[in-house]
């Protein structure tokens, strides 16, 4: 059952009609619920993608929680299979262990299909070339993190304001009649004590603008992964 009897539409966020039929929605749900995989919708009238972060998609309607040579997993029906859209599937080990499975448990029916490996060979290369484009992308988050955070701004030492204080204070305490005398320095200093806040102020400015920046690259990389419940289950 989904965590927190979460509802299939809220974890999915896709109209109802794309949904699997169980027991595979209930998988579903909890692969995305998990972080392991996000749904990707594709627009008005074209199935979402169940996006799995070790490279495989398969179309939502056509997830199916079944037994392969890794075990049970979610694979996609074989009539969905479509490179460049949809793999059978979910990682590049699923496609060797069947392969590996097949060479064990049934060599000879290679030769009569010499092309029984083809599909799951580019399916591999699919996931293999989705991954690698995923790199690029974090590479390039990595990149802009590092530019964002290059020009650190910095605040005054809050000791200026310390001793301009202090000095105030020495004044009062020692002249206490001599206000009007030192007032011209009474008012520097005071100008002094405002002008650190004042940095220190524009500096937190500056510095929320660079998280800002961060946490919309953040969410840009990030996409529609739940990293958040995926860590907190690490």
């Amino acid at each position: 059952m989904p965590e927190n009897n979460i509802a299939p539409e809220e974890v999915l966020n896709v109209n109802r009609k794309w949904l699997p039929p169980e027991p595979h929605l209930s998988k579903v749900i909890e692969a995305v619920q998990k972080g392991s995989a996000h749904i990707e919708n594709r627009g008005h009238g074209e199935a979402p993608l169940l996006v799995f972060e070790d490279g495989g998609v398969i179309e939502l309607p056509k997830a199916r929680y079944e037994n392969t040579y890794r075990g049970m997993q979610l694979v996609s029906a074989p009539e969905a299979t479509q490179m460049g859209q949809t793999t059978k599937h979910r990682d590049v080990c699923g496609c060797v262990d069947e392969m590996k499975g097949i060479l064990r448990d049934n060599p000879d029916s290679l030769i009569g299909d010499p092309h029984k490996f083809d599909q799951l060979l580019d399916d591999a290369l699919y996931m293999i070339s989705r991954m690698s484009k995923r790199e690029d992308e974090y590479r390039k988050f990595i990149t802009d993190v590092v530019s964002a955070c290059m020009n650190i701004p910095h605040a005054p030492d809050p000791k200026m304001a310390s001793s301009a204080a202090e000095e105030i204070k020495n004044i009062l305490y020692n002249h206490p009649e001599d206000g009007r005398k030192y007032a011209d320095l009474l008012n520097q200093l005071a100008e002094d004590v405002r002008w650190v806040a004042s940095n220190q102020e524009r500096v937190l400015r500056e510095y929320k603008h660079i998280a800002l920046k961060i946490f919309a690259l953040y969410k840009s990389v990030k996409g529609a992964r739940n990293w958040d419940k995926e860590e907190a289950e690490c």
